[in-house]
């Protein structure tokens, strides 16, 4: 599985739509940044300003754009009518597949890194205060953690749709919706059982006043959307028929 993985992995460099991941991370920052300027009396230090860029990429960006680009590769296989030549092999479906989330799963880590490089190019460039080395690392390993728990979170949504042909941009238009629902769940007591927001407890995210989270249901919450993806991987089957996949490649 880990060979699939990597080999998936190197595949990735080929696709373009991970240069969607790239600007939605920059646009995500860059967002940030305007509502930074439109903000009244707020100081933007480093803690302030990368908390909002978390805030703003779980809530209207990265749930859609990490299930995009999982869909994406997998749907490959069948646009390319590759699927029912590796099937013979043979591989699984669900031990490909399982190959492919591993991959997208070390993606959603450098797209994180890929955020705090243009984080902290956008916060020199403001020249607001409150740097520190400590402080940056610390930047870093937040959003590396909440990319990692929003990716488990949308997790069943990528497994679902990707059993069946053409269905990843319906995973795409839920999970959008799935992300920005989180921001009126945190907002109303459900923030420590809304699986999307439930990250926020383990990254100890704070923004002006201070959260109370609960480290305990934080985790369950996402222990069991981990155990529901395993699950479902482990039934995971490849639903399209290949004489349905061939005509939709004619098709296209």
């Amino acid at each position: 599985m880990l060979k699939i993985a990597k080999t998936e992995f190197h595949k990735l460099k080929r696709y373009s739509v991970v240069w969607i991941g790239v600007a939605t991370m920059l646009t995500v920052v860059l967002l940030t940044r305007f509502m930074a300027t439109a903000s009244d009396g707020a100081v933007h230090t480093l803690e302030y300003f990368s908390n909002n860029v978390i805030w703003n990429n779980f809530s209207l960006i990265f749930p859609a754009t990490i299930t995009l680009i999982a869909g994406y590769i997998i749907e490959r296989e069948r646009v390319d009518d590759t699927l029912k030549n590796i099937l013979t092999i043979p591989i699984p479906f669900r031990k490909l597949l399982a190959g492919k989330l591993i991959a997208v799963g070390g993606l959603a880590i450098i797209l994180a890194a890929i955020e705090f490089a243009f984080t902290m190019i956008v916060f020199f460039i403001s020249r607001f205060p409150g740097f520190s080395f400590a402080g940056m690392l610390l930047v870093l390993v937040k959003m590396i953690g909440m990319n990692l728990f929003v990716y488990v979170a949308v997790l069943p949504i990528i497994i679902f749709t990707g059993q069946r042909a053409g269905s990843f941009m319906a995973g795409v238009g839920f999970s959008f919706f799935y992300g920005f629902v989180g921001t009126f769940a945190s907002g109303h007591g459900l923030g420590n059982i809304y699986p999307i927001t439930a990250g926020l407890g383990l990254i100890s995210y704070q923004s002006g006043e201070t959260a109370a989270y609960n480290i305990f249901f934080n985790a369950v919450i996402l222990l069991l959307m981990f155990v529901i993806s395993s699950a479902m991987i482990l039934f995971a089957e490849n639903k399209t028929p290949a004489a349905k996949a061939n005509t939709k490649v004619k098709k296209r």
